[in-house]
């Protein structure tokens, strides 16, 4: 990206017309009666911007200003595993929009790498309802049953950012998705171990 006009149009191009086309291909919108899939992603997105703790009502409440009438009850039956996967299916295509710079960073010392590359990962505990889906690392008992791990990339020289790639959070990070793909040769290559 260049341009903050070019993120704008990118975000809203994901926000308003990719949400409506991922809504339907990862099941989460079967047919639209109420939500589309912008709708509702925004309806999401913008009510846990405006209230992390928000109530059913409250999401109710943001989907009127979409010009959607829907209960809470409507709200609540929207939270499925189809509903996770078309969430996390717009989490990777924003990340791979927004962060590209249009140029090297002019450090001398990185001049004599092909690409300079730092990988991390943050884990984010879960509620113990969805260790089914991701699992945690254990802990004390009652606690850490579930958990997601957020794997990331970060070029230095070129300012590229890939991920966040989503694993359970038992997932050690020698075991990171982002290793899969090769590096060119006379690359640096830094990470964090467990």
């Amino acid at each position: 990206m260049t341009s903050v006009s070019q993120v704008e149009r990118s975000l809203k191009h994901i926000l308003e017309e990719r949400a409506n086309v991922l809504a339907r291909q990862t099941g989460c919108i079967k047919r639209q009666r109420k939500f589309s899939g912008a709708d509702l992603l925004q309806t999401l997105v913008f009510g846990w911007l405006t209230h992390p703790e928000g109530s059913l009502e409250m999401f109710a409440s943001m989907a009127a200003t979409r010009q959607v009438q829907v209960t809470d009850t409507a709200v609540h039956k929207r939270f499925t595993k189809q509903c996770a996967q078309f969430l996390h299916a717009i989490l990777e295509e924003m990340t791979s929009v927004i962060i590209d710079a249009d140029r090297e960073v002019p450090l001398a010392l990185l001049h004599r790498f092909e690409a300079v590359v730092l990988e991390d990962s943050s884990s984010i505990a879960l509620p113990d309802e969805l260790a089914t889906c991701w699992q945690g690392c254990g802990g004390a008992p009652g606690e850490g049953r579930a958990a997601i791990k957020l794997h990331v990339q970060w070029d230095l020289k070129h300012g590229y950012l890939r991920g966040p790639c989503l694993t359970s959070g038992r997932t050690s990070d020698r075991s990171s998705p982002l290793k899969e793909e090769p590096l060119p040769a006379g690359s640096l290559y830094i990470a964090k171990s467990d």
